[in-house]
């Protein structure tokens, strides 16, 4: 819930009294960057206490007269209604640029206190702001600021009225005094303690780390904001303290809800295939998983099979999550907000409760089973000749493992003959996956070598060992399957103009990727390709050139650095990676919210109910899905990034003086970092190497008389120092 001040702060600055109900809420959802519901929310709560009315749609200033706006809205926020919504904001800050230059956006601050203003306009760049002019913002929190501007000088601004704050909830370590209590937040970037009275302490322990809740900011930006502790997390040395940190400072949980764990626990974990006369019924074909060992999630089955024309189908069986996770539902709220699963070493968290995510949804062996059926026709060279989309039953006639598949490929006998069934279907679809991963790769697929870590963990929790994930051929097969089931479906729904969600990936900045191409020329790749306009094609060229080298997981980090960030949009845009023109996320709602949304367009379309106000909220639903999605993958992608970073600095803290070969991964003006083969990287400091070296910018270099230190270079380094909190290693080359 937002507060209804920031709100009504809104709607006064961007002047939408008299404006239409349902475009007032496009323009909220755009100011917030929050779906629809949410936002439609926080306007019918101020209709309701009275401070605007609607009129025949027409948003003003309440007088005597309280109406709902339920009443009288039907129509829904539109596409065209959010287009004007930006295109509004876009005229409002070119208008004030030409006046008063006011602009809304995020602070970021730096651990020094200053920060800088993210603009909401992109156009505008980021804004320096004095730790004297922050007036009381802080970290994330969205403001209107006044800037200046001056020749040849960055923008400097300062706030002058704060919107939304950024943290309600913070993670850090308290400190308990005689009469009172303080948090030190571990974001460093958070410029306060929080004071905690005595009896909000919640029994934690002098040192403990713990989650608290900020009750009260101040206008004074010296006075610490008040706050209580809703959690107390434990000792702060603990690995496991640490972990449950990072985890609550994405505002990330284990449990679920208890109205939501009791509809899960409510659904029947035993098919009844009687209540489904007209969907497609597969249980008599052969179709199975492959997954990891330690998989409980199995979304997807696949199975191969000969029609009569002497043709390959291939079938692409996901589970039918939208059959039990209904619309606008306890379960299906819960999922929106949680948007993914979150995988870390040692736990995951589940989109859906394990009643559906291990249970009823779960393509589990011998178990029938709801799903979609996607089934594809090749020919011999793999080109697609005809697809069909079905509600089916279907029964997984085998849990494969990607060890089992592997070693069927590889012809081990032994292997082979324990699943004689199956083997020559699995050898069959290789042979197909192979194929289509050629035509990819002619259309200029980028696949970038940048190895996955895999994390052991021990009995008591340590670590036993990391490694790089394998990514074998058993890997690859099923990747194929599902990014050639992906295609077909969105380019089936893109054809027929219906509402759907892309998983689109632009094209990349024309500044970042002149930055990569000159420095794969310092590699000895020459290239006189177009930074304005680079073909995925060349780009995967250019890769190869590097393939086997030292520099190869450095400049595939730096390229990978340089493309846009891959997204969910109601527009179909394209994947630039994967050199497609049509794909969406379609295989996996088990676990990722915008296969759900999808899921339901697709059943809706089949069962021909996508007409009249379903189509409405469908086109409605696909732009919240959109943005929540988007913004919840970033989040599970960060948390999922610190806690294996806290793993891998705790697998490091008993091997200080230990001596490692690697490779410099990247070079910064404050020194370098080393990756070594099992995937950890750490920091050899400026001060360790020579304070007299120069920092070389465009050649991704330092040089000194003596000597450089470059990306690619092989060293030898030795463990200094680690501090597991923050998840950093430090070596010194030996």
């Amino acid at each position: 819930m937002i507060d209804k001040t920031i709100i009504e702060n809104q709607i006064q600055i961007n002047r939408l009294l008299g404006m239409e109900y349902d475009f007032v809420i496009a323009q909220l959802c755009v100011l917030n960057n929050k779906p629809y519901q949410d936002m439609k929310k926080e306007l019918d709560r101020l209709i309701e206490f009275g401070v605007y009315s609607v009129d025949n749609n027409i948003l003003g200033k309440a007088k005597t007269t309280v109406k709902s706006g339920n009443e009288n809205s039907s129509i829904g926020v539109t596409d065209e209604m959010l287009a004007d919504a930006y295109e509004m904001l876009k005229r409002k800050d070119r208008k004030s640029r030409a006046k008063v230059n006011r602009v809304e956006g995020t602070i970021d601050m730096t651990r020094s206190g200053y920060a800088f203003l993210v603009p909401l306009d992109k156009n505008i760049e980021d804004i320096f702001i004095a730790e004297k002019d922050l007036k009381g913002a802080n970290n994330n929190d969205v403001v209107i600021a006044e800037y200046r501007n001056a020749v040849g000088k960055r923008k400097e601004g300062k706030v002058i009225h704060i919107l939304q704050r950024g943290q309600e909830r913070i993670v850090g370590k308290i400190a308990i005094n005689k009469n009172c209590a303080y948090v030190s937040p571990d974001d460093v970037k958070f410029g306060n303690d929080i004071y905690i009275p005595l009896n909000k302490t919640k029994g934690a322990n002098q040192g403990d780390k713990v989650f608290v809740k900020i009750t009260k900011y101040y206008a004074n930006p010296k006075q610490c904001p008040d706050g209580e502790v809703i959690e107390v997390l434990g000792a702060p040395d603990k690995i496991e303290t640490m972990i449950l940190g990072v985890m609550r400072n994405y505002d990330l949980y284990e449990d679920f809800p208890t109205k939501v764990k009791d509809i899960a626990r409510s659904i029947p974990q035993v098919l009844d295939v009687t209540k489904y006369p007209k969907r497609l019924d597969l249980r008599d074909k052969i179709c199975f998983t492959i997954d990891g060992e330690d998989s409980r999630d199995l979304d997807d089955a696949v199975s191969l099979h000969i029609n009569n024309k002497g043709n390959r189908v291939l079938g692409v069986h996901i589970a039918d999550v939208g059959e039990y996770v209904r619309l606008n539902s306890d379960l299906d709220k819960e999922a929106f907000k949680r948007g993914t699963s979150v995988y870390f070493p040692n736990i995951v968290l589940p989109m859906l409760p394990r009643e559906l995510s291990n249970g009823i949804c779960s393509l589990n062996e011998m178990q029938d089973r709801l799903a979609l059926t996607v089934f594809i026709e090749y020919d011999d060279n793999a080109n697609v000749l005809d697809y069909s989309i079905h509600e089916s039953i279907i029964k997984s006639k085998k849990r494969f493992t990607y060890t089992t598949v592997q070693a069927i490929l590889e012809g081990n006998e032994d292997v082979c003959d324990a699943n004689k069934d199956f083997a020559k279907i699995v050898q069959d679809m290789n042979v197909l996956a192979l194929q289509i991963r050629k035509n990819r790769d002619k259309a200029g697929n980028i696949e970038f070598n940048i190895p996955e870590v895999q994390i052991y963990l021990n009995d008591l929790g340590g670590v036993d060992h990391i490694e790089k994930r394998e990514s074998d051929d058993s890997h690859k097969l099923i990747e194929a399957f599902m990014v050639a089931a992906n295609e077909v479906v969105a380019k089936h729904y893109q054809t027929r103009k219906l509402p759907f969600v892309y998983r689109i990936h632009e094209t990349p900045d024309p500044e970042k990727m002149n930055s990569f191409l000159s420095l794969i020329n310092k590699f000895g790749v020459s290239t006189k390709i177009n930074p304005e306009k680079v073909p995925p094609k060349e780009l995967q060229l250019l890769l190869n050139q590097v393939k086997g080298t030292n520099a190869e997981y450095a400049v595939n980090k730096i390229c990978l650095r340089s493309m846009q960030k891959a997204k969910y949009s109601p527009e179909c845009l394209g994947h630039y990676g994967l050199a497609l023109t049509y794909y969406t996320h379609f295989t996996s709602p088990i676990r990722r919210y915008p296969d759900l949304t999808i899921h339901r367009i697709i059943k809706a379309d089949l069962r021909g109910e996508l007409v009249g106000s379903t189509l409405t909220e469908a086109k409605r639903f696909v732009q919240a899905s959109s943005l929540n999605s988007s913004a919840r993958e970033v989040v599970a992608e960060k948390a999922e990034r610190d806690v294996d970073d806290i793993y891998k600095a705790y697998y490091m803290s008993d091997k200080i003086g230990e001596v490692y070969d690697g490779i410099i991964s990247s070079v910064t003006k404050f020194g370098c970092y080393v990756a070594l083969d099992n995937t950890v990287e750490g920091l050899v400091s400026l001060h360790d190497i020579d304070d007299n070296m120069e920092y070389i910018e465009g050649d991704y270099m330092l040089r000194s008389n003596n000597t450089s230190i470059y990306i690619g270079k092989k060293v030898t380094v030795q463990v200094i120092s680690v501090n597991v909190a923050e998840g950093q290693v430090n070596f010194k080359f030996v």
